[in-house]
């Protein structure tokens, strides 16, 4: 079995979150004891990202032991990945409702003032190229985000 990770999952272990790391280091040794750990590019990056915030003197080395620390490995993206992601970012954006990041309903938003329709943007495309990533190259998807990615991909999900 391959199970790939989000972000948020990784951050709650490296900032050892007070209300998710038990959870989510529970869910990566599960995971982990069943095959491989992937992550992709983009979740690199946004890992990435961290380091630099936390002063690392090599943030790119520092990544890489926290992942080889628990086995995770990076996996590219492939043209496949990056076609379902623009059909799923297609679909999204053309609706634009706010969708609970939980469940995944769509969520009608409208100004307290005059009624008018808001358009909630509660993903970006990198959250659907994580996404397609994981469908066609994993066979699980380790997240927060259950809601969202159960709506726009084919995939199982742990959170």
């Amino acid at each position: 079995m391959i199970t790939a990770i989000d972000t948020n999952i990784l951050l709650d272990i490296l900032f050892r979150d007070e209300e998710f790391f038990q959870k989510s280091s529970q869910l990566l040794e599960r995971q982990s004891a069943l095959g491989a750990l992937i992550i992709s590019p983009l979740v690199y990056t946004e890992l990435l990202s961290a380091f630099f915030r936390l002063s690392s003197k090599k943030p790119a080395e520092d990544l890489d032991a926290f992942l080889e620390g628990m086995g995770v490995q990076v996996s590219e993206l492939g043209k496949n990945d990056l076609v379902l992601s623009a059909d799923r970012w297609s679909s999204f954006s053309t609706h634009r409702k706010m969708a609970c990041p939980k469940c995944g309903a769509a969520t009608l938003l409208k100004c307290s003032a005059c009624g008018q329709e808001m358009r909630w943007r509660n993903h970006i495309i990198t959250d659907f190229l994580i996404g397609a990533h994981a469908q066609n190259n994993a066979n699980a998807l380790i997240t927060r985000d259950r809601g969202y990615y159960r709506r726009y991909f084919k995939i199982k999900i742990f959170s």
